[in-house]
């Protein structure tokens, strides 16, 4: 859905931008090319953030007598006194360093902060998480501006060489802050560096802190190959297990890799204790060793999580193109991994009784590694991009269930990987046995070979 390059550099062109006024009243102009990328940036930032303080939460109303929560109430992000959202017309007026930003800058954060709060409301509820906050030019610089075809352009693509090409755009001093003997149009020229032939696009993302800039474009669909179909099941041995009798197993991380990682833990463990002992619990923020450990674990974490997505892309996309219909059981992850509730101890009252709760988070460490709620949002997608179907079954006694006679036993399972029917003798894997039994539902549910 989107392509990757990396900038190699900025041009300026055309007249001094115009950046805003200071303190004395007087105007700014620039020609840095530097200067002007991260001017778009904060611009950009400035009215996200206009938009996100509307969004509301729930705060609590307590009781001054007992401190007890009685009533929710309904309070913007950006406080209770928080001004009403400006159209982009009235903040230019407002902001004089905003009046000359061009408008597919401007209006671009509209529809990416309606997104990013969507979705970070989603990942709140399935894995947790705070509420989505504002951007802040610490943790980044960066704006998203529309592809405009028009008479002047702007978000631009133009092919300079075999591997670069330039993304310009394009903006306009406003009449007023015209700098004496120039014109008012300006042009930034971003050079990037190209991989590969850039396919249509909507709009740039450009990540100023990291020099990088994305092409965000529509999923191509992808060609089938065949006319399969084939159920799948999704477990902790192996992450998918197909009905023809096949494994598909995601790479986990390395011994090595995972005792790096323990040992960061415990070393910013350690650093952390020791910045609180000394400054509060601000002061852990702020060390330059605790941040050197913690760049050193996100990198490392990031290449697992790399390896990870992209076996869950080659593998969707291999079975999404040689099958018409893909079937999978309909699996509630997010109660499956839910933490048991605590058992208390009727005899010794402030106590509770064992309740497997170390067992079951092993069980739930290793089905979020296995990522099964997005390998079937990835299956989803590119099934729905070239005209395929993916089918949802019940889960319930899939696994017990006998694929030849129908015969339905707990008996049935000898252990994890054996299934052995006590009713007609069939012998199989179990995980595939369960995929026969998901595809059989499938085609049922969809008529058949009709399907």
């Amino acid at each position: 859905m989107s392509q990757k390059v990396r900038i190699n550099g900025v041009k300026h062109t055309g007249a001094s931008v115009f950046l805003g006024v200071d303190r004395c009243g007087n105007p700014c102009w620039t020609r840095n090319p530097e200067r002007v990328m991260v001017w778009l940036c904060d611009g950009w930032r400035a009215r996200f953030n206009q938009r996100r303080e509307q969004r509301t939460r729930n705060v609590p109303v307590k009781d001054d007598a007992t401190g007890e929560v009685v009533d929710w109430v309904k309070e913007p992000l950006g406080g209770p006194d928080v001004p009403e959202l400006i159209s982009d017309r009235e903040a230019r007026l407002q902001c004089s360093w905003m009046t000359g930003i061009p408008a597919p800058i401007l209006s671009s954060t509209d529809r990416i902060e309606n997104t990013e709060w969507f979705a970070g409301l989603k990942r709140r509820k399935t894995i947790g998480g705070r509420i989505p906050g504002f951007k802040s030019r610490h943790r980044g610089l960066g704006f998203v501006c529309w592809r405009n075809a028009s008479r002047s352009g702007n978000a631009i693509f133009h092919k300079t060489g075999r591997k670069s090409g330039v993304v310009i755009i394009t903006g306009m001093n406003p009449k007023r802050w015209v700098k004496p003997g120039e014109k008012a149009h300006w042009r930034i020229i971003v050079h990037v560096r190209v991989g590969q032939e850039i396919r249509p696009y909507t709009s740039v993302h450009v990540d100023w802190t990291h020099r990088t800039l994305v092409f965000v474009n529509m999923p191509l669909p992808l060609p089938r190959t065949g006319d399969g179909v084939i159920g799948l099941d999704r477990g902790c041995v192996h992450t998918l297990a197909s009905s023809d009798g096949t494994f598909e197993d995601m790479p986990k991380p390395s011994k090595a890799e995972l005792k790096r990682l323990k040992y960061l833990q415990r070393r910013m463990a350690r650093q952390d204790r020791v910045n609180e002992a000394r400054g509060g619990k601000t002061a852990k923020f702020v060390s330059k060793r605790r941040q050197k450990t913690l760049s050193r674990f996100n990198a490392l974490q990031s290449r697992i999580v790399r390896r990870r997505n992209d076996w869950i892309e080659k593998t969707t996309t291999t079975l999404a193109k040689a099958n018409i219909l893909i079937a999978l059981e309909d699996l509630d992850v997010q109660a499956m991994t839910r933490r048991p509730k605590p058992k208390l101890d009727p005899a010794n009252p402030g106590q509770c009784l064992h309740n497997g709760a170390k067992a079951k988070a092993g069980l739930d460490r290793s089905i979020l590694s296995n990522n099964w709620s997005r390998i079937s949002k990835r299956l989803q997608d590119k099934m729905d991009a070239n005209g395929g179907r993916l089918v949802i079954v019940p889960a319930a006694y899939t696994s017990q269930a006998c694929h030849e006679c129908g015969h339905v036993a707990k008996g049935n399972r000898d252990s994890q990987a054996v299934f052995h029917c006590v009713e007609c003798g069939y012998e199989a894997n179990a995980d595939v046995n369960a995929a026969k039994n998901i595809l059989g539902r499938a085609l049922i549910q969809t008529g058949g070979g009709t399907a």
